[in-house]
């Protein structure tokens, strides 16, 4: 079953209403209830109080921000359920974590204090990690400039919107918010503008972080240069204009009825972005096969998430070949080497690669010598997740 079906934010109110309307007692709503939902159920009677749980572990600071009309500063949950995993992978922290707020747990380590030494600051890259970067080193009272090759901020967020839709997780909100803060921080932003080691020597700033995103891995398969062969970055450079203009959630709803992909649609690469990928498709009347190397789908994503995304893939008749080498891509499909050593050809009118970002050191390194700190975060540095962005993001900003 999808996420929304089952986590849809309020789909409880109705609930606790009809509770209501048969008890005298008081009665307290829960379920992913922002605080404009709350006020709008408390308004009509539906309930007598609500509660907030994750909603709490993203933004602390939710009930005075509310009370002093500062809505728009509200750090908003985007409902991944990293903290649910009880422990990250990728750290090995065993304390509770949180996507939007690195500081959970580590309070004391993450308070926001004044630099002892104001510094210009340049963070290159718009994407979630340095857009924490930007935000946390201006709100420590560094001068914070933030360039962005593109017309807006958000790196992949957009992309990544269109995909995972935005009714769970609202990545949209989550730009919205950083817009907001560095507005109010006085973040000055180059968009449009890319950064070069020729601007460092002329702009000399004292730190520069480089927050670029990863490089798309390309596999070696015989084929994988066929028309009917799309990479996560020609997926994004297609989508692109057409976010810009309708945004994720319209977007979302015209990719309904059309799509420059075939019926039958081969995904290589099955760890989240493919796995996520493969709902996007399957949602859209697509027949889909997804071919993964190792024994394991889903990865990076959390167990909850996972167990439900695959087990509703398989019930919509969806194949997940596990232990599975892409050895060519052919005009028919995609010829396999499965686990048992036998080989197939699943046939395909398109082939999605869909595999994580490797590193992209190349600005980093043009960089050394020539500005006297330098940062790398976020997928340049290694491939991350959008919680181990915002923490890169965030722990620079207050190392600086």
């Amino acid at each position: 079953m999808p996420r929304e079906e089952v986590e849809k934010p309020g789909v409880l109110g109705s609930r606790a209403a009809a509770v209501k309307s048969g008890v005298s007692i008081p009665v307290i709503a829960i379920g992913s209830l922002s605080p404009e939902v709350g006020e709008w159920m408390l308004r009509r009677g539906m309930a007598d109080a609500i509660a907030m749980g994750r909603q709490l572990l993203a933004d602390p600071d939710l009930p005075r921000k509310v009370t002093e009309g500062r809505i728009e500063d509200v750090r908003r949950c985007m409902r991944g359920l990293e903290c649910r995993t009880g422990i990250d992978e990728f750290t090995k922290d065993s304390h509770k974590r949180c996507r939007v707020n690195p500081a959970l747990g580590r309070e004391r380590e993450y308070t926001i204090r004044p630099a002892a030494q104001k510094k210009k600051v340049i963070v290159v890259g718009g994407g979630p990690a340095g857009m924490e970067a930007a935000r946390t080193a201006a709100a420590r009272g560094h001068d914070v400039v933030l360039f962005e090759k593109a017309a807006r901020l958000g790196g992949s967020l957009p992309l990544a919107a269109l995909v995972k839709g935005t009714q769970i997780e609202n990545l949209p909100a989550l730009i919205a918010y950083y817009e907001t803060q560095l507005h109010k921080l006085v973040v000055r932003l180059e968009l449009k503008q890319e950064f070069t080691p020729q601007l460092a020597r002329a702009l000399k700033p004292d730190v520069v972080v480089v927050a670029t995103g990863g490089v798309r891995v390309t596999p070696a398969i015989p084929g994988i240069d066929m028309h009917h062969v799309l990479s996560g970055d020609v997926l994004a450079r297609k989508a692109a204009p057409w976010l810009g203009v309708f945004g994720p959630n319209l977007l979302a709803w015209l990719t309904r009825w059309w799509m420059p992909v075939g019926i039958r649609v081969v995904i290589i690469g099955g760890q989240l972005h493919g796995c996520e990928l493969a709902e996007f498709f399957v949602k859209r009347g697509r027949q889909v096969t997804v071919v993964e190397a190792s024994d394991k789908f889903g990865g990076g994503m959390s167990v909850v998430l996972s167990s439900r995304l695959l087990s509703w893939l398989a019930e919509k008749g969806a194949v997940l070949l596990a232990g599975a080498e892409c050895k060519e891509i052919t005009g028919d499909g995609v010829v396999v080497r499965t686990r048992d050593g036998t080989t197939q050809t699943i046939v395909a009118n398109s082939v999605i690669i869909a595999l994580p970002p490797g590193p992209n050191p190349q600005l980093s390194a043009a960089l050394q010598g020539i500005v006297p700190e330098l940062y790398a975060i976020g997928d340049c540095s290694d491939s991350r997740l959008i919680i181990q962005a915002i923490a890169d993001g965030s722990r620079v900003g207050h190392q600086i």
